[in-house]
């Protein structure tokens, strides 16, 4: 059972995939996350990869975003996905893509300018030396669509690396970890 923490929706049950389809984050680190970022919400515009059935991008319209894109590409989940925004009516604010995430439509998709960015791939992608390669990439390839202040929040079940997961155009990664494969990386764009 997922649910909205705060805001608006607060309380709010997600729709899930019965079994293990998705794995949202957990709500002691979804928490902590919104808490981190407390105050960034209002207004803003956000980017939620690998959305699943949204638990970060609608936890961010309950808190007052003003528009969101949600990217999934899994049709199944995408449904529940649309399900949640339609049983929350927010569909004026929330905006889901069936796309993939590390592809060139995700960027073109991203409200502009991006306050802030979800990105919670699959663990085994981030567990590969090739995936998360390609998942710094996007990172590097969001930079043009960030706000001069902004962040992008990366949940990896590897321990970060300092030096490894540094991404050009970006300060970080900040780490934050929250127990076994609750590890939370903050970048932030440099801009000239």
């Amino acid at each position: 059972m997922l649910k909205i923490l705060g805001g608006e929706f607060r309380s709010r049950l997600l729709q899930i995939p019965p079994g293990n389809e998705t794995r949202p984050m957990g709500a002691r680190t979804k928490a902590a996350v919104f808490n981190i970022l407390r105050g960034w919400f209002s207004d803003a515009n956000v980017l939620d990869l690998y959305a699943g059935v949204g638990t970060m991008g609608l936890e961010a319209a309950s808190l007052g975003a003003r528009r969101v894109v949600c990217v999934e590409q899994n049709r199944y989940i995408a449904d529940y996905l649309r399900a949640n925004v339609i049983t929350l009516k927010c569909g004026d604010r929330v905006q889901v893509v069936q796309t993939d995430a590390l592809g060139p439509g995700a960027v073109a998709a991203a409200p502009q300018p991006v306050d802030i960015a979800f990105i919670d791939p699959p663990f085994e992608l981030m567990r590969s030396e090739e995936g998360r390669a390609r998942v710094l990439a996007q990172i590097r390839a969001l930079h043009a669509a960030m706000a001069p202040k902004s962040f992008v929040v990366l949940r990896s079940p590897e321990k970060p690396n300092p030096v490894a997961d540094r991404v050009a155009g970006f300060d970080g990664p900040e780490t934050h970890d929250y127990g076994a494969e609750q590890h939370v990386l903050l970048y932030a764009p440099q801009h000239a």
